[in-house]
């Protein structure tokens, strides 16, 4: 299963990947996000 979240230049969505990685969440994939600044980034997660 995989899931996907946004970490936003001002931290909005660091808590929500804290919480995910503690869960067993596993990063498969970081990548720039084309949205409204540039230091925001795409975060892909899978879990087993």
């Amino acid at each position: 299963m995989q899931t996907s979240l946004i970490i936003e230049s001002n931290g909005n969505g660091k808590q929500k990947l804290d919480k995910l990685l503690s869960e067993g969440w596993t990063v498969v994939s970081i990548t720039a996000n084309h949205g409204k600044s540039y230091n925001d980034f795409l975060v892909i997660l899978e879990q087993q």
